[in-house]
């Protein structure tokens, strides 16, 4: 947040005092207010109930801690820098490192709507015509909207909540670039570790002091207690009696849902660790399966602490 604090900074300084020409200012005139807005307009969502319910929020369930660190914080800024915006360090081995780089984004997210659009980025940048610095600019926007768009399922953007991430995300791209265009690929890239290192940050200090006493939950049938623990607890236990009753520690909500529910994904987000114990109540005949389960998670408020 610093550094986008800073780039405010320089973005008045440079349309008031000339000492310094920087190349395409107006990315930051439009990044910066995107991503801001549309980051806080999402924060002000989240905490009013509606929920971005995306596959990009909804995967995070099957996330440990030590997976997001090395992957969103670590891995994901160089690799992503280098995939998105190498094209625009002037480079040729860059850009055939973005072209083959997004492809392999595309696939591996099982994304290929997105192939019309990698398409367009293609023709803008290698086209002959004139003027080609216009060109350039439209492949900015292109660039930062496969940026955005790479995290979600194309049956993701039928969820409007989702935009307000989308649109962020989107500002966030344009940023991107601009710093790739004035300081290099390693500004890029320390400002996406920053930035992503800050939200896992926030996000777990929030998630840590949460952390509250036992609740307890029950159907006509079951009755379940759970508690969230630290999301540094490294032992995992998870007991099930015949499917009548299970009593499981430091499990995330998918590691239940995995085993009572093996052919269903969860729709909600129910980011952390648990202690949890299902019990069948005395008198009751019903075995413990995916619908108990299930029933027992809409009456609890799991997604929502």
């Amino acid at each position: 947040m610093f550094l986008l604090v800073h780039l405010s900074f320089t973005l008045i300084m440079t349309t008031t005092v000339r000492t310094r020409t920087y190349r395409e200012i107006f990315l930051l005139k439009i990044g910066i207010p995107f991503f801001i807005g549309f980051t806080f307009l999402g924060i002000i969502l989240d905490r009013y109930g509606f929920k971005d319910l995306s596959s990009r929020a909804t995967k995070f369930n099957d996330f440990t801690i030590y997976v997001i660190i090395i992957g969103a914080v670590l891995l994901a800024p160089i690799l992503e820098e280098l995939a998105f915006r190498g094209i625009f360090t002037g480079k040729r081995y860059l850009k055939w490192i973005t072209y083959i780089g997004i492809s392999l984004f595309i696939v591996g997210d099982e994304n290929y709507y997105l192939f019309p659009l990698l398409g367009v980025l293609i023709v803008l940048f290698e086209s002959k015509s004139k003027p080609k610095s216009q060109l350039i600019r439209y492949s900015y926007f292109v660039n930062a909207l496969l940026f955005s768009l790479m995290h979600y399922r194309i049956s993701d953007l039928t969820h409007i909540f989702a935009y307000s991430n989308i649109l962020g995300t989107f500002g966030l791209g344009l940023v991107l670039i601009w710093l790739v265009l004035n300081f290099g690929l390693w500004a890029s890239i320390l400002l996406h570790f920053c930035i992503n290192f800050s939200l896992l940050t926030i996000g777990v200090v929030d998630y840590e002091t949460s952390i509250v006493a036992l609740k307890k939950v029950e159907t006509s049938e079951f009755v379940m207690f759970y508690e969230k623990v630290s999301l540094f607890e490294k032992q995992q236990t998870i007991n099930v009696d015949g499917f009548n009753n299970i009593n499981s520690t430091n499990v995330s909500i998918s590691d239940i849902n995995k085993m009572l529910c093996p052919n269903s994904k969860l729709k909600d987000v129910y980011f952390g660790k648990f202690n949890i114990t299902i019990q069948r109540k005395i008198g009751k005949g019903k075995q413990l399966d995916c619908q108990s389960f299930q029933e027992l998670l809409s009456k609890s408020r799991i997604s929502e602490e």
